[in-house]
């Protein structure tokens, strides 16, 4: 769906994005799971890494601490819906596969092909994968090829991509973690305990052990968060960070695309394709390699011409790409932009009842040259002290409001709807730790009932862990997202300021497609 009028007045009119991250959880949850089927695209061709009719496991194993048996594992802990084949010449049946001697003895029907084997023997795997006409795809995740910069081992991956070539076999990696996709209950990865719960979205990276981290730390949040789709390129022998983007920016399952970035060596063409995917979901990207330091290692592991910082940032910037600093943030802005309409202004609103946290957020906003407090009006400013506590502190700074530790659960509720009522106002943070006199649910459903209805951006901070983690189960299963401290929320709100902002000048240059 294009971030044109269109998308807006749709986001707008109806107080959600339509076909979002909400509706996908809330099917999740209610075990009718029902992801759209994504049309095979001829122009890209990365269907069969994504949507395998059948998958070979090559270098299948026994033994738990090698690579081809946690494929295995996730393969049958995913309950992927297609055929599944073992290769191991010593081996009968590995965790409920059939093991055949050799690829050649494979049934027909594989479209896929995983490769866990050592790197030497790679390429004849290759040349036997080619008297086959089913394979379309492989994932080797085998490294010791181009990576190490030896001679012999660059040789091993020209070698392979000359047999798949020949055969019309994409390749992603060598020297990658896998690939995942919870709309099709895949997971071709040996990473051990990532969950697959479906979401809005889908990473790329260029490093596999921090993008399976991020999924795995995305698992792990106090509200476990879902992905539709991950993937890692390795060595981009074949398939590259381009393709990956491409195909997400067409897939309607993907929602928000989330990528970790060492350097590209095509900066013309990163560009014209990110563009084209902002047009249409927001690009979040983790973006390494500030110090010149930092370059070297970007360089030293992935090969990618690092370029300078600041060449990059102002890049961002031309696409509409949103930089990030950490995993921490990428996922929080990918939750807030999956679950809430877009901002129509940069004005957002700190309602808090505690000082310091509200003028943590605060800080956060001021400093981020892209948002800034909203500007209460009188009227607005009149209905707070009417409606809360004595004690508490409104409009200093202006948008700000301490509701105080005295606030009462309904009090909440009526302060949430005052700001939202006021035109000055574009988003609302709200931030609570709540005291033991009020209850953390009762706090989440006074805030659900006037949020629920907004037409603009609510994002709640529900800080003091376990006590307030069913009051966040609660908002976020009803689409309101929720931050374990406000600086989390608060840049947060900044992506969704910086997105709207992008969107809206789309559609001045008329070029909302």
């Amino acid at each position: 769906m294009p971030c044109g009028e269109p998308a807006l007045r749709d986001v707008h009119e109806t107080g959600r994005p339509r076909g979002g991250f909400q509706r996908v959880m809330d099917d999740y949850q209610a075990g009718v799971m029902q992801m759209p089927r994504v049309a095979t695209r001829d122009g890209n061709g990365l269907d069969a890494f994504f949507y395998p009719k059948g998958i070979v496991v090559a270098g299948a194993s026994n033994n738990p601490s090698k690579a081809g048996h946690q494929v295995l594992k996730n393969l049958r802990r995913a309950n992927f819906p297609g055929p599944v084949y073992a290769v191991n010449p010593k081996e009968e049946e590995i965790l409920g596969y059939k093991c055949y001697p050799r690829l050649s003895d494979v049934p027909a029907g594989v479209q896929l092909m995983i490769v866990t084997i050592p790197a030497e023997s790679v390429p004849e795997l290759f040349k036997e994968a080619s008297a086959r006409e089913d394979i379309e795809a492989a994932v080797v995740l085998a490294s010791g090829f181009a990576e190490t910069g030896i001679p012999e081992r660059v040789h091993l991956q020209e070698e392979m991509i000359s047999y798949a070539k020949k055969a019309g076999i994409r390749v992603m990696g060598p020297n990658c973690v896998g690939v995942m996709n919870t709309d099709n209950k895949l997971d071709t990865t040996f990473a051990p305990t990532v969950k697959s719960i479906p979401g809005g979205l889908s990473v790329i990276s260029q490093s596999g052990a921090l993008g399976a981290s991020l999924l795995m730390f995305a698992g792990d949040h106090p509200v476990p968060m879902g992905f539709s789709k991950f993937c890692h390129v390795g060595n981009q022998s074949d398939v590259t960070v381009l393709e990956v983007l491409e195909y997400y920016a067409q897939d309607e399952s993907t929602k928000v695309v989330g990528m970790y970035l060492e350097g590209v060596s095509d900066g013309r063409a990163f560009m014209e394709t990110a563009r084209k995917l902002t047009g249409k979901k927001p690009l979040l990207v983790l973006k390494v390699g500030k110090s010149d330091q930092g370059s070297s290692a970007a360089l030293s592991h992935t090969g990618s011409l690092a370029g300078s910082d600041k060449v990059y940032h102002g890049a961002f910037e031309q696409v509409g790409a949103i930089r990030v600093d950490t995993i921490e943030d990428l996922l929080n802005a990918a939750k807030a932009l999956s679950m809430q309409p877009l901002p129509r202004g940069d004005r957002i609103c700190v309602l808090t009842e505690a000082g310091g946290p509200g003028t943590i957020a605060v800080d956060e906003i001021a400093t981020s040259g892209a948002a800034s407090l909203a500007r209460f009006s009188g009227r607005t400013i009149k209905e707070l002290r009417d409606c809360l506590p004595a004690m508490a502190m409104i409009g200093k700074p202006d948008g700000y409001a301490d509701m105080s530790a005295a606030a009462t659960e309904e009090q909440h509720s009526r302060a949430l709807s005052c700001v939202l009522a006021d035109d000055g106002v574009d988003a609302v943070i709200v931030i609570s730790v709540p005291p033991t006199f009020l209850s953390p649910v009762k706090v989440a459903e006074e805030i659900l009932a006037v949020a629920k209805g907004s037409k603009k951006p609510v994002l709640v901070c529900l800080m003091s862990g376990e006590w307030v983690r069913e009051a966040r189960v609660l908002l976020e299963s009803n689409g309101i997202p929720t931050f374990d401290m406000p600086d989390q929320a608060a840049r947060a709100a900044v992506a969704m300021v910086k997105r709207g902002r992008y969107c809206r000048e789309m559609v001045e240059r008329g070029d909302d497609r």
